[in-house]
């Protein structure tokens, strides 16, 4: 239960100028940063320099006005299946861990395993704490509050780190929006988070190298990027240390605070979007250069249809605080405004009563397998004052079981608790063997002879992907630098210390385009000799670990067939890898890639294929040259359907043939 808080009466004007100050310093700093984005380098920029020739769009302003407007038409008690529902009717926003989030809704995974499930890359991104402020803007003189309704709102398509980043922020804000100075603002924010976790350490680190280093940016920047650097322009916890840089070097100056996020680099619209909402909130217009609140205008530019596409920042201002009002006089009861107008205090939403949800099994998580079963546990909740007692059915996919564990044939749930009933999923025989689809959604329903349905539930299975790997392969020396061994051949019979070549004893080598096996009967037909491995994996990544025991370079052959269950499908082949690739449809060679990477869902290895009905068959040829080793293989719309309604950017039509076992 949430902490009360004392009595605190907030001047109404000010929290008002704070909120839209808030807003503008938001939409300047993704102004300034949008066009650094994914700049991973020391900048020495002027001010003169910072703005740019264009306002476009920016998600970090836009999907808050869709929770603005989620407050303002559903109700102030927002829970994440209800947002999730309000962004897939809204928002067109569909890439990257938006795109994950709903690929997993589409296919009945719900919050909180929509942020993490298959989001091995984006689940720690600055997705949701770029939608941190309007929690604290709604939420003002709450820490507590607003940080409790970022974490419903980062559950739909984050983990952790990511979240913890969001509510820190949510706290921060509405602390600052409240009146609070910056050292105030922080402690709200720090008071929110364990006290051990890496967000809450990078506070009083960074704050440190700030004091220490400030006065050299170079030396500072150095020193935070050597403990928070990270590849990926949007991780979280890299934005969220040069974030605070920021903060600590610019001494509220906003201008300067605007350049040294676009000097640091990394996801700088994050980052200097952030920064200017904290500075807006802290120091309210007066703060704000005016010369760049006139090139912003007075009116947002908003990328998704929304009421408040073309509204003016007065407007998302007096929105947000009526909001804020409303909140006072019913969730955030300890705060009470000056001067504020008058608003309608909506009820909460009556609780449900009964109420249904799934919890899977962490080690095998929502996944339909070809031939093994699928446990999970299906929660029945009573939160109301009578016994309910009622028949639970289980509509499932076309070749699907559903076996529950029930002692009787009806569920009896006792006032105000609940129970916890488990359910084991497999395919029936017949279906074994045969295609599986990626999208196995099913429908549990509760059911009393009296009352009808007391409940209903639907949930869903993502297909296991169904993989034949081939190998390890590997050269035992050079064949680039010798077609003979250099240590066994007709002159030599021996080890490779005999000629120097000691490292031969503790490496391999991989030729990505040595044949290390019949590749051209592959490409169109399995090889049962070879003994190939059959591999299921739920998510859409493989490591080395899913390979076997074998450690060291090698190549290996990974074979899939797809069909789309949808005719004149366009997709998109992304290729997650970590060193050379081919990669062959049908027998025709359509990537061909001979780097080293680190590994990534969306990299520079990818083709389109169309999908008519029939089968296709894939063969990706993979050369693991370090201990580390991922693939990954994303089907991806070539086109966005829809920019008005949320679909995910992946697809999520196919199925998978199961491959022989080995």
């Amino acid at each position: 239960m949430m902490p009360s808080l004392p009595p605190r009466a907030l001047s109404y004007s000010l929290y008002r100028d704070r909120v839209l100050a808030g807003w503008l310093g938001k939409s300047i700093g993704g102004v300034i940063g949008a066009r650094l984005e994914g700049h991973k380098e020391l900048k020495r920029l002027t001010l003169g320099e910072l703005w740019p020739g264009e306002i476009i769009p920016n998600d970090d302003l836009d999907l808050q006005i869709l929770w603005l407007e989620y407050l303002q038409e559903r109700n102030l008690h927002p829970a994440p299946p209800d947002l999730a529902r309000f962004w897939q009717e809204r928002c067109w926003y569909s890439f990257c861990e938006y795109g994950v989030f709903l690929n997993n809704l589409q296919r009945g995974i719900a919050p909180p395993l929509s942020g993490t499930w298959n989001n091995r890359f984006f689940k720690n991104s600055e997705g949701c704490p770029i939608r941190a402020e309007i929690w604290g803007y709604v939420a003002a003189g709450n820490p507590g509050l607003a940080a409790g309704l970022a974490r419903l709102d980062g559950q739909l398509d984050h983990g952790e780190t990511s979240i913890r980043i969001e509510q820190f922020l949510a706290a921060l804000t509405a602390e600052a929006v409240a009146g609070g100075d910056l050292n105030a603002a922080l402690d709200a924010g720090i008071s929110v988070l364990p006290a051990d976790c890496d967000v809450a350490r990078a506070i009083p680190r960074v704050r440190e190298i700030a004091r220490r280093h400030g006065g050299d940016e170079r030396q500072a920047w150095r020193l935070v990027i050597r403990e928070y650097g990270h590849r990926n322009a949007n991780d979280a916890l890299a934005n969220h240390a040069l974030m605070l840089l920021a903060l600590f070097t610019c001494r509220s100056d906003f201008a300067q605070a605007m350049r040294l996020c676009a000097d640091f680099g990394w996801d700088t619209d994050c980052t200097a979007s952030t920064l200017g909402a904290l500075l807006g909130a802290l120091g309210g217009t007066a703060a704000l250069p005016p010369e760049w609140i006139e090139k912003l205008g007075p009116r947002v530019v908003c990328g998704i249809h929304v009421r408040h596409k073309e509204a003016t920042f007065e407007t998302l201002a007096d929105d947000a605080c009526r909001l804020g009002v409303e909140m006072s006089l019913s969730r955030n009861p300890g705060i009470t405004f000056e001067g504020a107008p008058e608003v309608a205090v909506r009820p909460a939403p009556a609780p449900p009563g009964l109420r249904m949800e799934t919890i899977f099994d962490d080690d095998d998580g929502p996944v339909l397998h070809d031939a093994s079963p699928t446990r999970l546990v299906l929660v029945f909740q009573n939160t109301s004052t009578a016994p309910r007692n009622g028949s639970v059915h289980i509509d499932a996919p076309e070749g699907v079981q559903c076996d529950l564990e029930m002692a009787a044939p009806t569920l009896l749930v006792p006032p105000a608790s609940e129970v916890r009933l488990p359910l084991t999923v497999r395919r029936k025989p017949a279906a074994v063997g045969d295609w599986l689809p990626d999208k196995n959604l099913f429908t549990a329903t509760w059911r009393s002879a009296a009352a009808g349905t007391l409940a209903a539930h639907t949930f869903g299975l993502g297909g296991a992907r169904q993989w034949q790997v081939y190998g390890p392969y590997w050269d035992m020396w050079d064949k680039t630098a010798s077609p003979v061994c250099p240590y066994n051949n007709e002159t030599i019979v021996g080890g490779p210390f005999r000629v120097g070549l000691t490292g031969d004893c503790y490496n391999h080598y991989v030729d990505p385009d040595t044949p290390y096996l019949d590749e051209a009967r592959l490409l169109h037909e399995d090889l049962p000799e070879e003994l190939p491995l059959h591999l299921e994996r739920g998510e859409d990544i493989l490591e080395a670990a899913d390979l076997g025991g074998f450690h060291g370079q090698a190549c290996y052959y990974f074979v899939r067939t797809l069909r789309s269950r949808e005719p004149g499908v366009e997709a998109g082949l992304m290729i997650g890898r970590t060193g050379p690739v081919r990669v062959w449809v049908d027998g025709r060679l359509l990537i061909r890639k001979d780097t080293h990477r680190c590994w990534a869902t969306l990299d520079d290895a990818h083709a389109c294929v169309s999908f008519d009905g029939r089968p296709r068959r894939i063969v990706i040829k993979a050369a693991r040259l370090a201990d580390t080793f991922t693939l990954s293989l994303l089907l991806m719309r070539t086109k966005t359907a829809d920019y008005h309604r949320g679909i995910s950017n992946i697809h999520d039509c196919f199925e998978d043939l199961p491959s022989i076992s080995g």
